[in-house]
């Protein structure tokens, strides 16, 4: 209530009422910057260690891409990878698929061939317009497949620079095999045990 007084009161004195302050100003916190693919700062040789060290019990492979922040073609492999945006989607389930139980996907940042050079080498020879590279490996850490992005090129005019069904006909080609059924090894663990009087540990697990 003073405060729809204090203006009439103001006005019979004749008196201008005191300036009101300016609201304060909101400040806008920058958006975040967006998450890079290729890490700029990892350790590449960690990269890949870790990564074979998480499959070694799964009986999968890793998957090494080679690329670039700033190279167009390589900041797009990744949603072609997932299916998008333009692959059918028996394909995107069949990516999706692999990609989770199959392999370790592990994205090497090279720069303009400039980073992370001494470890590419180990496995690949990298050239200008490669990139991106895919390098599959087993869980010895053996070069099994190589692939250049320039073989899973889309149709001139498609939305993507790749085709995703020729990925998934690449990743399915170099998977890993299937593991040997449990049942003959688990009969040979059992006699083991028995001869020489010590108790089984299985352990059940699934590379998802």
């Amino acid at each position: 209530m003073v405060l729809h007084v204090l203006p009439l009161l103001f006005a019979l004195s004749g008196q201008a009422p005191p300036p009101q302050a300016a609201a304060p100003a909101q400040v806008q916190k920058p958006a975040p910057a967006p998450r890079k693919t290729y890490n700029e700062t990892a350790d590449a040789k960690a990269q890949i260690a870790t990564a074979l060290d998480a499959i070694r019990e799964d009986g999968i492979r890793v998957l090494v891409v080679w690329g670039a922040n700033d190279d167009e073609k390589s900041t797009a492999f990744p949603a072609a990878l997932r299916g998008a945006p333009t692959a059918a989607p028996e394909v995107a389930q069949q990516l999706s698929k692999m990609v989770g139980d199959e392999f370790r996907v592990v994205y090497v940042d090279v720069g303009h061939l400039d980073r992370n050079q001494e470890v590419a080498q180990k496995y690949v020879r990298l050239a200008a317009g490669m990139l991106p590279h895919l390098t599959v490996l087993d869980a010895n850490g053996q070069v099994v497949a190589q692939q250049s992005g320039q073989e899973f090129a889309a149709e001139a005019g498609a939305k993507s620079p790749f085709d995703s069904a020729k990925i998934a006909a690449f990743l399915g080609k170099y998977q890993a095999p299937p593991l040997p059924p449990a049942g003959p090894l688990f009969k040979t663990a059992l006699e083991r045990g028995k001869r020489e009087g010590k108790t089984i540990f299985v352990w059940f697990s699934a590379p998802w």
